[in-house]
């Protein structure tokens, strides 16, 4: 099947990259596991055949899922033992690369940065940050001198981990961290890519802002 479009920028990425087992693939279904991030990503065109091949190719091993249909999604989490969900949308962007040209210095974080960054950033465990920092996936930014954020992309290829110090909030810097990891993506060869929950209608505007298209479609990530 074609996996050219927003929907499947994951699939995409990980088969580009070199990182993603082709599992199980006809005209209406693929199903990838990315060998970095451990996550197993599956497009179909209807959910009877999504749960068909999802019933012959994951075990227990599967501790990171994303759908791109969204019914399947909220069936397979029960079906397969996942304790939790996000219904997102995916964004993407594809227009010129943005400048770095900012009120920004950025560097790239080194594993010195791990304690500041498992300090302020909960939503991953320390280990897959240090992996992260170890891929050189993560953005320090800086104005005069001081630390003002970061951002960065997940093993699986995804922008994300945005965080910005509360003193420097409401000033652009999350906004400006996010072009100067755009224009990284973009240099290394890749679309830039992430998800947006679909009910924090702040983070959607923000990326509108930013240029980025949104999907019309959720898709859904899960994981125990």
């Amino acid at each position: 099947m074609d996996i050219h479009g927003i929907d499947y920028l994951g699939i995409d990425r990980v088969l580009k990259r070199g990182s993603g087992e082709i599992l199980y693939k006809e005209d209406n279904a693929l199903l990838v596991k990315d060998n970095i991030s451990g996550a197993y990503f599956l497009a179909c065109l209807d959910v009877s055949t999504g749960l068909s091949v999802l019933d012959k190719h994951i075990g227990q091993d599967c501790n990171l899922l994303m759908v791109s249909d969204y019914n399947l999604g909220k069936i397979a989490v029960d079906k397969y033992g996942f304790a939790e969900k996000i219904e997102c949308y995916q964004v993407a962007y594809y227009g010129e690369k943005p400048s770095t040209a900012t009120e920004l210095s950025i560097r790239t974080a080194t594993i010195g940065d791990l304690p500041t960054l498992t300090k302020n950033y909960h939503m991953l465990s320390e280990e897959e940050l240090e992996q992260i920092v170890l891929r050189k996936s993560i953005l320090l930014g800086y104005y005069n001198d001081q630390l003002v954020g970061f951002i960065g992309e997940h093993l699986e290829g995804s922008m994300g981990l945005l965080y910005v110090f509360p003193e420097y909030r409401h000033r652009g810097f999350g906004a400006e961290l996010q072009r100067h990891l755009m224009a990284k993506t973009m240099d290394e060869g890749y679309v830039p890519f992430g998800q947006v929950e679909k009910d924090n209608l702040a983070s959607l505007n923000l990326q509108k802002k930013l240029g980025m298209t949104v999907s019309d479609n959720q898709i859904v990530w899960m994981w125990k």
